[in-house]
């Protein structure tokens, strides 16, 4: 992720703008976000006065792009999370002291075997499993909700007994799960999105 050399915000008439200088930016660029908030990217060191200008130059085009968002069904909340290395260091131990315990758990509740977890610091996925049953957890599933990092681990060892994402994997992982709701769960872990820092 880009870190901006400045950044402060500018008002008119009821429309806030995030102001951010970029080093690679080359000209001044407009975006109107999902969320309807509205962010000016700029090359180093513009003036104030300059960017104002041309949010006053382009007011029209925003408030109809802000219009035009906000009148599209709203998504479901999404969660964009920045950790910095300090962060990261903090996420491993968590995990190093709490995933092995509950992997063990979970394989021992319902007559599972794996070869081991391994925790990673991978922001792709939330984990992997190969074919010798070694299994990968990305220190970031720490920030989710107890029930959505037991999703993360069964599902993972779903995989010691179907190594595809075919419908008898998600039957098999349904199976395992409480409540059954394999879907609903996958569809709140989609809104999770995590972004490493500098």
């Amino acid at each position: 992720m880009r870190t901006p050399l400045k950044r402060y915000i500018l008002t008119h008439e009821g429309l806030t703008i995030s102001v951010k200088e970029y080093r690679a930016s080359r000209s001044m660029k407009l975006i109107v976000h999902e969320d309807c908030t509205v962010t000016l990217t700029c090359p180093p060191r513009t003036a104030k006065m300059q960017a104002a200008n041309y949010i006053l130059g382009n007011v029209d085009w925003i408030r109809k792009a802000v219009q035009r968002f906000s009148n599209r069904p709203r998504r479901a909340d999404r969660s964009d999370i920045e950790v910095s290395p300090t962060d990261i260091l903090d996420l491993r131990r968590k995990a190093a002291n709490y995933i092995p315990q509950r992997m063990q758990q979970l394989a021992a509740a319902n007559g599972l075997h794996f070869e081991g977890v391994t925790i990673t610091t991978t922001t792709s996925k939330w984990g992997s499993c190969n074919t010798r049953g070694q299994i990968r957890i990305s220190c970031f599933v720490m920030i989710l909700t107890e029930e959505l990092i037991d999703l993360v681990l069964l599902h993972e060892l779903a995989h010691t007994l179907v190594m595809n994402h075919s419908p008898k994997f998600h039957a098999t992982l349904n199976a395992l799960l409480p409540m059954h709701n394999e879907k609903a769960l996958n569809r709140q872990l989609k809104q999770y999105h995590i972004t490493k820092t500098k």
